[in-house]
């Protein structure tokens, strides 16, 4: 994955401010990008907003990291207008996330599998953005 062009995946105020991060997909790297975004948040007055992040970025990063054979994971936080969108890119542009419709869902006693639920459960909006080379899944909070 070519970090250094990443394409943002929805439009980008020009007054907004961005943060990247790039790590290797580990299986620590959810916990070291769900602690870097929230000291993004921390760190640019957006504390309330930190809990939710947390979870919504540890749940995304983890879904790149099982799901897909990506050897890196990019995360982006973009600040623009009180609103916070998170962006988590990877190299699997054909491998889009399940949405949990369908015959997908987890069973009731399942430990796995509610992710992106979740991420739709917390976050004011999230979607799957795709390029040729790559796909960011990216959830807003406001």
């Amino acid at each position: 994955m070519k970090t250094s062009v990443l394409v943002p995946a929805e439009p980008v105020a020009e007054d907004a401010l961005t943060y990247r991060m790039v790590a290797p997909s580990r299986p620590d790297t959810p916990r070291i990008a769900r602690d870097w975004v929230v000291s993004v948040l921390r760190g640019t007055g957006h504390p309330e907003l930190a809990d939710r992040a947390r979870l919504c970025t540890s749940e995304v990063v983890t879904n790149a990291h099982r799901h897909t054979d990506t050897r890196e994971i990019a995360v982006e936080v973009v600040l623009s207008g009180g609103r916070v969108t998170v962006s988590v890119y990877d190299s699997a542009a054909g491998h889009r996330p399940p949405d949990g419709d369908g015959g997908g869902r987890p069973g009731l006693l399942d430990t796995h599998g509610r992710g992106l639920a979740l991420v739709a459960a917390y976050a004011d909006g999230w979607d799957v953005s795709a390029r040729p080379d790559r796909k960011a899944v990216w959830f807003r909070l406001a």
